[in-house]
């Protein structure tokens, strides 16, 4: 299965030179939020409510596949209810995972931009 969103605006202090992770939130992020927030649209809004990450699976951001090498225990939840999850362009820590984090390989971050195509690809 596959779930498209597109970036639709990036806050201010949202990606930054040194953090190796990117936030994401719905459209619905407040303001708080959205400052610190990369904010996706899902293409098709009732597929959000399918979207479900485990290890194995691909995003890829603007085309570049990233692999998901560990999901948060709440991160699935949250995607689906409010578009929510914390990219860790980083190797999966032995300790002190982040709950709502999806990590990634390859860990070089990709630039992201309004109009930003991230597509979710699960394994059946």
């Amino acid at each position: 299965m596959e779930i498209t969103a597109t970036v639709t605006a990036i806050g201010p202090h949202a990606i930054s030179q040194t953090d190796p992770l990117v936030i994401l939130f719905g459209k619905d992020a407040t303001p708080e939020l959205a400052d610190v927030s990369v904010i996706q649209q899902f293409d098709e809004p009732s597929q959000q409510k399918q979207l479900a990450l485990h290890h194995g699976d691909h995003i890829f951001i603007n085309d570049i596949k990233f692999r998901v090498s560990e999901v948060g225990s709440l991160t699935n939840a949250n995607l689906q209810q409010i578009g929510h999850a914390t990219l860790m362009f980083q190797p999966v820590p032995s300790e002190d995972r982040l709950g709502n984090a999806v990590y990634l390989v390859p860990t070089a971050r990709p630039t992201f931009t309004i109009g930003t195509t991230i597509r979710y690809v699960m394994q059946d």
